[in-house]
């Protein structure tokens, strides 16, 4: 895996390695792009393009309003985008194979975990979720339960931008990691596991801390814009 030239090569990448996972029976799946600007709407209409061979896709939203634009935006029938609070009422159409679920983000929490035990085993491609802070400020149960719900998921697809690097992942792997030289973005290493701050550190040579997106973010922003 070489890291995407622009978005339409992301797209490609991320519906490939979408369709690994499916293939192996994986239900909870995960992409991550963690990019400032996109048009999250966009890109899961994409990835539903991508995968429309499998039948009819669903994109679930978190509000109406957002579920809304996506029917005028891309032609969608009230049976193709939904909302979270639909689908944990049963409103899934008969017909439909998979969801997209379109940056749950942690208010979105219990409607997004209500939904995802409404559908059950049919597969859930969680884009670009932000959950990891929703269990603050309750109770131990509470969290482990959440926990529990978030350990569920298994990322398909995922480019992280570094500082002066970059982390990418296609299911099935390996994790690969890039530092950005003069002349282009070059492979570090090929992990069987997710690197942590401090192995990223070590193989890059120089502090690429992950709360940061410096000049390399910025630069595959514009490439994938």
């Amino acid at each position: 895996m070489d890291l995407p030239p622009d978005l339409n090569g992301a797209r490609r990448q991320c519906a490939a390695a979408l369709e690994a996972a499916l293939a192996a029976g994986l239900t909870r799946l995960q992409v991550d792009l963690r990019f400032e600007g996109l048009r999250w709407p966009a890109i899961a209409h994409g990835l539903g393009q991508a995968l429309q061979q499998r039948g009819t896709i669903v994109l679930a939203f978190a509000d109406m309003g957002a579920a809304a634009l996506a029917r005028r935006d891309f032609q969608l029938s009230a049976a193709e985008a939904l909302t979270f609070a639909d689908l944990s009422a049963g409103r899934w159409p008969d017909h439909a194979v998979l969801c997209i679920a379109v940056t749950p983000a942690a208010p979105d929490f219990a409607p997004f975990e209500n939904a995802c035990t409404a559908l059950g085993e049919r597969p859930i491609i969680a884009l670009n979720p932000r959950l990891e802070n929703a269990a603050v400020g309750i109770g131990s149960v509470a969290r482990a339960q959440r926990r529990g719900f978030l350990a569920l998921w298994r990322v398909a697809y995922g480019l992280y931008p570094l500082e002066q690097a970059a982390l990418a992942y296609a299911h099935p792997g390996p994790w690969r990691l890039f530092r950005e030289d003069p002349d282009g973005f070059r492979l570090v290493a090929s992990l069987p596991k997710r690197p942590d701050g401090n192995t990223i550190d070590q193989l890059l040579g120089q502090d690429c801390s992950t709360g940061r997106l410096a000049q390399a973010a910025d630069d595959l922003l514009k490439q994938m814009s």
